[in-house]
């Protein structure tokens, strides 16, 4: 399993050939780490791509052309070697082709690469994904990049510290249910990091139940923030924000996530087109939290099992190439 490295002037990244991913992402001036270490204490992986399903099947099955299938979460890719395809100074390409193994989950002919490009502060991400079967294909694709993170902020002291700390996390984010009932109590005023939905002060959020996704939406409400120009609804991270799993945010509803310390300077952001994102990060205090552009999404808990009808599912005719990217904003 080799790793390979690209550079620019602020940026240092390095990729494996195992699962074609991210697995470090350096910015120079400061020398600081951004993607997640894959400490398998709380998540054991850094930044997988996730194909060719996102999330979960019900009962770990999908049903196409006659046949039955099993196919375990988030499938294959991720765990597989790829090769290099390429590199250059600044952009780097990995490739993975269908074979035998990947048939007898997967029924179809394909290949998929990973590239990344850095461009001064960013870190661009691509997919391309190839029909190379003689019917149409149908997949998903996402990210799942886990981030550091950022070090707790300084720890001066005082009432005009907790003052502004209050300022940066006031209190009030909670969900509610499509009818308007709140599901959770009133956070605390400070978090430990916020996570910030360009736009917005309300996300309608889809939760997952034993992995699989809900029926009813749910509201997120934020608070409303003004950084560098931006406005930007904020969600207080605590101990307990992600005890119910990860957030499933569909419909383009934003289409940046930011990720900022407790004094409320951006870390971070993730930048993307696609129609759906999730947010996760491990129950309790783990030091990492997952920004997820997402291709696709987990079954639904009563999904048919369809491969075809599966929700947000991509089709792509024989020959055809699906191609797409997110970018990572060091700031």
């Amino acid at each position: 399993m080799a790793e390979h490295s690209i550079e620019n002037e602020e940026l240092k990244i390095l990729v494996s050939d195992h699962g074609g991913e991210l697995v470090s992402l350096v910015k120079k001036e400061t020398g600081q780490e951004y993607i997640w270490n894959a400490d398998k204490a709380f998540w054991g992986r850094h930044a997988p791509v996730l194909f060719p399903i996102v999330g979960g099947l019900r009962e770990n099955i999908y049903r196409f052309g006659g046949r039955e299938y099993r196919l375990g979460q988030h499938g294959f890719a991720r765990d597989m070697e790829f090769e290099l395809a390429s590199k250059t100074e600044n952009e780097i390409w990995h490739r993975l082709v269908s074979n035998e193994a990947t048939r007898e989950q997967y029924p179809f002919d394909f290949e998929l690469e990973t590239g990344f490009r850095l461009f001064r502060n960013q870190v661009i991400v691509l997919w391309r994904v190839q029909n190379r079967s003689e019917g149409e294909m149908y997949f998903s694709i996402g990210g799942h990049p886990a981030f550091l993170l950022p070090p707790q902020d300084g720890a001066a002291g005082g009432k005009e510290a907790d003052r502004q700390k209050e300022e940066v996390f006031p209190a009030g984010t909670f969900l509610k249910s499509g009818n308007g009932q709140e599901k959770k109590e009133d956070m605390p005023e400070q978090g430990r990091y916020k996570l910030l939905f360009e736009g917005v002060s309300m996300l309608n959020t889809r939760m997952l139940e034993n992995g699989l996704a809900c029926r009813r939406l749910e509201q997120l409400e934020l608070t409303r923030c003004e950084i560098e120009g931006k406005q930007y609804g904020a969600a207080a991270v605590t101990e307990h924000f992600f005890d119910r799993d990860a957030y499933i945010i569909e419909g383009h509803q934003t289409r940046e996530v930011a990720l900022a310390g407790t004094d409320g300077s951006l870390r971070l952001s993730v930048k993307f087109d696609a129609p759906l994102f999730g947010v996760w990060a491990p129950k309790g205090n783990a030091p990492l939290v997952c920004i997820e552009p997402w291709y696709g999404r987990c079954d639904g808990v009563d999904a048919d099992q369809s491969l075809e009808d599966k929700e947000y599912i991509n089709r792509l005719e024989p020959g055809q190439v699906f191609s797409k990217n997110y970018r990572i904003c060091i700031y």
